[in-house]
């Protein structure tokens, strides 16, 4: 594996812990250690968006109290991820001819309590249009969605023991002539989708290193990277939380429950986490509360997201007995 590649699975190394994750930011905040390439710049960060009308509107995650419980009878999590929007921001600069591959992967940690399992992990490639050929700009974050789950063939992300690991990347780049081949976009009545997704559901390390050999033919086209992360380990139940922080109470532990949430990255932190925002669905971005419907219009506000790189995720899930003898083929 070359190691300056776009795309390097890395869900054979260790985990960052999210305590030692957020220490570092914050400091980085304060401007005690710097952040570059090299450490958390471009590091993906998993917030959630509030459900209630109290407290943050966008929380950090280990804030982020399971909605699932988890149980000795369903201590397994599946789960379905949708992207609402991309919002690639304004300081990246995008000409024409821009593109952007994506790619996601989600599985079981190693520190989950299942046993049963051998490890197995939901992998998606996307190819993002960042530049709209037919309008003549840059593509509006509306209009980079896409519904995983379809790309998996409506079979949800499986989680034994509800701990997941996850790996989250996507490298900016030239449009080479063998990508538009991979990646089909679709042409419809009302225009040309500017994403398409390849799903490759339960597959092991050997598979995501053929997918990165295909997808590091990039590598020479190649403008700039938008995330290149370390796995982050995230909890999916109270239960899967428990187990891993043991009951301490002082062990940061990135939880998600169902609902939508927000990848920012590293260099992003301050603004994202002290964030008083609204997700417009319309718009397809984050706004600041104290803009008014008029101002939202008319685009007369300052935005403090404008330069922000973030996508937003719907994230759907639900309690489950996964069974290790079940074979999908019969």
């Amino acid at each position: 594996m070359q190691q300056n590649a776009p795309f390097q699975n890395n869900m054979l190394e260790s985990s960052m812990s999210y305590e030692d994750m957020i220490n570092a930011l914050e400091a980085q905040a304060l401007g005690l250690e710097s952040t570059s390439e090299e450490d958390l710049a471009n590091q993906f960060l998993v917030f959630q968006l509030n459900n209630t009308d109290t407290g943050g509107t966008v929380l950090e995650t280990s804030l982020v109290d399971p909605a699932l419980n988890g149980s000795e009878e369903a201590p397994d999590v599946q789960m379905t991820v949708e992207m609402i929007a991309f919002h690639v921001g304004e300081n990246e600069g995008i000409p024409e001819n821009t593109r952007a591959t994506m790619r996601l992967v989600i599985g079981k940690d190693e520190n989950s309590r299942d046993k049963y399992f051998d490890a197995a992990f939901w992998t998606v490639a996307a190819g993002l249009q960042l530049y709209n050929d037919a309008k003549g700009k840059p593509a509006e974050s509306k209009e980079l969605k896409a519904d995983f789950t379809k790309a998996f063939g409506k079979r949800p992300i499986e989680i034994p023991g509800g701990l997941a690991r996850m790996t989250f990347e996507v490298v900016k780049h030239k449009e080479p002539q063998w990508w538009q081949r991979v990646f089909g976009f679709i042409q419809s009545d009302t225009g040309r989708a500017l994403t398409s997704v390849i799903g490759f559901p339960a597959i092991g390390h050997t598979a995501i290193g053929m997918i990165d050999e295909v997808l590091n033919k990039l590598d020479a086209d190649t403008t700039g990277v938008l995330f290149k992360s370390r796995a982050l380990t995230l909890a999916l139940s109270k239960q899967a939380k428990t187990d891993f922080s043991g009951g301490n109470p002082r062990i940061k532990v990135g939880c998600l429950s169902p609902g939508f949430c927000v990848i920012a990255r590293g260099r992003d932190y301050p603004v994202i986490a002290n964030a008083d925002a609204f997700f417009y669905t319309a718009y397809g971005k984050l706004v600041p509360s104290s803009v008014t419907e008029e101002q939202l219009v008319t685009g007369n506000y300052n935005d403090p997201f404008k330069n922000c790189t973030y996508g937003i995720f719907k994230i759907g899930m639900r309690e489950a007995a996964l069974n290790p003898n079940f074979n999908y083929g019969k």
